[in-house]
């Protein structure tokens, strides 16, 4: 291949084949962010026992009620630390959704701006030589 050719091939891969792999990369990350914070399996298990502990119930009244209470306090540490990772997760899968939007935008100007600054370049040597 010639050195003329290397920028058109450039270009080409550029605007065609480098698109499949962005996009096979985004869904590559945006999937492991999904399994990452465990999303699906944490909205399924919302209402569990906190590290699935709990209280045996006993026989009595006072026994029963001290343990349906531990239980239940346990179940509502369990609803808000899921609640604070599911949000954690979803928050930083919009933030790289974000991310993506800006990063596939820059990508689609990123040749122009390098052909700017190699002509910005030149014509800044050219200016300080006179």
């Amino acid at each position: 291949m010639s050195y003329l050719q290397l920028p058109f091939s450039y270009l080409l891969w550029h605007y065609t084949s480098a698109w499949g792999d962005l996009l096979r990369l985004y869904r590559n990350l945006t999937w492991f962010l999904w399994n990452f914070f465990s999303i699906r399996i944490l909205a399924g298990t919302l209402f569990s026992p906190w590290h699935r502990l709990r209280e045996s119930s006993r026989k009595e009244t006072a026994g029963l009620l001290g343990s349906l209470i531990i239980n239940l306090i346990l179940r509502g540490i369990g609803c808000v630390m899921r609640t604070v990772t599911i949000l954690t997760g979803i928050l930083s899968i919009v933030l790289f959704f974000l991310f993506s939007i800006v990063f596939f935008s820059l990508w689609l100007i990123m040749p122009l701006v390098f052909v700017w600054l190699i002509i910005s370049g030149l014509t800044g040597i050219v200016g300080f030589s006179q």
